[in-house]
């Protein structure tokens, strides 16, 4: 069993997105996706999606683009992004009971893949909820900067930082391998860390993969980290091909 990883897929099968806007590398993206899945991962691997699956505002318009990745060899783990907005996480337990059992769906939470332990959730940014650094997004930020803005913010933030520190305290002490799962990076746009690169540490996690960040659009961070081998798995850096995490 190998290890792939990729996210921010962005899929909007039920109501089209033109996602050529944001490039010609997008052009038909889902199919690409498509073809390079079936290429690499086998039906035995699995492969972590750290979020922005789908456009979609609703499950039931999101079901075609779930349909999509269910259909792809090998077993899926996936965590909500800033655009999953069909996924609320207090959805996510019927999410699970509703969807192919192929898919894993973390909100805090963990699943063994054979020895190597994965807890996830979407993580937070406060500069990016304070500045508008959102690369792909559906409309011009109206983002204000009230103190009630950062009082929420910072609100949203400890509550992914339990969610996170949960998932990792729930991964069993006899697995081989841990990896954390986020949607936004564990920095600032200075690539300077957060809470979150702390609680990385803190819990002894082997490998981050994460998204949210565009090619052309933003920094990040890739390689050993403090102890930690971060990967960044946006679609269209990593050339709308999972990655290889672990390898068999």
């Amino acid at each position: 069993m190998a290890i792939y990883a990729i996210s921010d897929l962005h899929l909007s099968l039920a109501n089209p997105k033109p996602m050529d806007i944001f490039g010609p590398v997008w052009t038909d993206h889902a199919d690409t996706i498509r073809r390079n899945w079936d290429r690499v991962v086998r039906d035995s691997d699995a492969v972590l999606m750290p979020g922005d699956l789908s456009w979609a505002m609703r499950l039931p318009d999101a079901e075609p683009d779930l349909n999509l990745v269910a259909e792809r060899p090998g077993t899926k783990v996936l965590i909500r992004g800033n655009h999953d907005y069909w996924w609320r996480r207090e959805a996510t337990s019927r999410i699970q009971r509703e969807v192919d059992r192929n898919m894993f769906f973390l909100q805090g939470t963990s699943v063994m893949i054979g020895d190597v332990g994965v807890a996830g959730t979407r993580g937070w940014r406060v500069d990016w909820e304070t500045a508008d650094s959102s690369a792909i997004s559906h409309q011009p930020s109206t983002i204000n900067h009230q103190p009630s803005t950062i009082s929420h913010s910072q609100k949203i933030l400890a509550r992914e930082l339990s969610y996170l520190e949960r998932g990792l305290q729930s991964i069993p002490d006899s697995a081989k391998v841990r990896i954390a799962m986020l949607h936004f990076p564990p920095f600032d746009e200075q690539l300077r860390p957060n809470e979150f690169a702390e609680l990385l540490a803190k819990h002894s996690v082997d490998i981050l993969v994460y998204g949210h960040v565009h090619r052309g659009l933003g920094n990040w961070l890739e390689g050993d980290v403090n102890g930690v081998r971060y990967h960044m798995v946006s679609a269209d850096v990593v050339d709308f091909t999972p990655r290889l995490i672990v390898p068999d």
